[in-house]
């Protein structure tokens, strides 16, 4: 997970009492606001459950801070919760995911109650569903599942996903993976309300598709994801192709369709939209800095030139020994002879860089400077966790993390016991949504309007590639 604690906002509580709560972001996305008590019980509680992982670095507790104190306090929540975040054991405990989706629940003061809500197929075709406000994303998973009759055994190939339409057809990053610390309920309508929520394959290597292929319901699902696949141009087809593929259609040849689709290029691609590089082989000889469409499938990264399009660069997941994510400051638009050049773009704040093995022994550092790296950093760690499981000789998975017991402390100080036989509604019973009177409204801007280090520039702290030991002689 990537956190990051971009900035932070004041409260009063009922008895005029002013606070301090940091806004949470997860994955890019806003997530919860929690007061330095609370990240504090939640320190202490995952330390008491893992007595042998150490995590230093949480700050000390102090009274009456000045403003350049609070600053200096966030950044080092943040530099914390990253450290959380980039250790798999505490990453996927229960105590944090349980942490989590209560702090979002009580940050947006939703109540449990039965909601209506809609869950799009990738066709736009819509599932009604009833379901509680604060059910997690594997429960309206098995919930949406089952309105549409797919096997029990097949939940597993799919997740449930925020979509954003206009920027899918764009080209740009406009899927958010509905993870099991967060509700989808309460993470679309108050975080993306702009988005669909809709159900698709969550697995990268198009081998699991045989096996949705024997189901009926399956094909059908992977079918109508296909369609709107190359209708986007995610996958791309020359015009012969594209009129046999709607001849298919016409005709409800689902699984001849899906075949010729396997079969052309980006099939599987998601797109991550533009980035300024320094790669070589995908543009003019001379250029030294070239913008390309970022697209990421089943184990690669593929840099395709915006202004040829027919030059690609493809690099293996599986050759990248680690990666970064750095916040750049201050990065102006240049021009050249006072005509546009190839710089001429708007602003990118971050830079993602990996470190490639192009030949045996031979490591080099490819950059991307786009405001997308956060969603490409996420979309290397899905793939790279798939191919470990790959690796064990385990299937797709799709987000389920078990909950585990927490001492909840809530903003104003009192404690709520969480089991993972409790409710749902874990902080209170009251029905319905509602705005405390220490809930302050404030707007979440974008990303790049506000994001601090979103990780370190030294390489030993880099997300390391699990996958990248598995590299053998003759792959290079």
């Amino acid at each position: 997970m990537h956190f990051s604690i971009p900035d932070l906002q004041q409260f009063r509580d009922d008895n005029g009492i002013t606070y301090t709560g940091y806004n949470i972001y997860i994955d890019g996305f806003f997530h919860c606001t929690a007061r330095y008590k609370q990240l504090l019980s939640l320190h202490e509680q995952l330390q008491a459950q893992y007595p042998h992982l150490k995590l230093s670095g949480f700050p000390s507790k102090k009274f009456f801070l000045t403003s350049s104190q609070l600053e200096e306090r966030r950044i080092l929540l943040e530099k914390y919760i990253q450290l959380v975040g980039q250790n798999p054991v505490f990453a996927n405990s229960g105590i944090l995911i349980t942490f989590l989706f209560s702090a979002q629940q009580e940050t947006h003061s939703v109540r449990v109650h039965v909601v209506d809500i809609e869950i799009s197929l990738m066709n736009g075709y819509r599932i009604p569903l009833s379901v509680s406000s604060t059910d997690s994303s594997s429960t309206v998973l098995d919930i949406a599942c089952n309105s549409v009759n797919l096997s029990k055994d097949l939940t597993k190939y799919f997740s449930l996903y925020l979509l954003n339409w206009s920027c899918a057809k764009d080209g740009q990053p406009c899927l958010k993976k509905l993870e099991d610390y967060e509700s989808p309920y309460i993470s679309q309508k108050y975080v993306r309300p702009e988005d669909k929520i809709v159900l698709r394959k969550s697995y990268w290597d198009p081998c699991y598709d045989m096996d949705l292929m024997i189901d009926r319901v399956s094909l059908d699902l992977l079918y109508l994801q296909l369609i709107e696949e190359v209708d986007l141009g995610w996958i791309i087809a020359d015009q012969q192709t594209k009129e046999i593929l709607s001849s298919y259609e016409a005709q409800k040849q689902k699984r001849e369709y899906i075949e010729l689709a396997r079969s052309l290029r980006h099939y599987g691609s998601i797109p991550a939209g533009e980035a300024l590089t320094d790669a070589v082989n995908i543009g003019e000889a001379d250029a030294t800095v070239i913008r390309a469409r970022v697209s990421l499938a089943s184990k690669e990264l593929t840099l395709t030139s915006v202004t040829h399009p027919s030059h690609e660069q493809r690099y293996k997941v599986t050759r990248m020994r680690c990666w970064r994510i750095t916040t750049l400051h201050n990065v102006e638009r240049s021009q050249a002879n006072g005509h546009d050049s190839l710089l001429d773009v708007p602003s990118k704040n971050f830079e993602l860089s990996f470190e490639y093995l192009i030949s045996k022994d031979n490591l080099v550092w490819v950059t991307l400077r786009t405001e997308h790296a956060i969603f490409i950093s996420v979309c290397l760690q899905s793939i790279v966790d798939e191919l470990m499981r790959q690796k064990s000789g385990e299937g797709p998975t799709s987000p389920r993390c078990k909950r585990a017991s927490l001492a909840y402390l809530r903003r104003d100080g009192s404690t709520h016991l969480i089991t993972p036989s409790s409710s749902s509604d874990t902080l209170s019973s009251v029905n319905g949504d509602s705005s405390g009177s220490s809930r302050e409204i404030f707007s979440v801007q974008k990303l790049t309007e506000k994001f601090a280090s979103v990780a370190f520039k030294s390489g030993k702290d880099c997300v390391e590639n699990n996958a990248f030991e598995a590299i053998g002689d003759e792959e290079l």
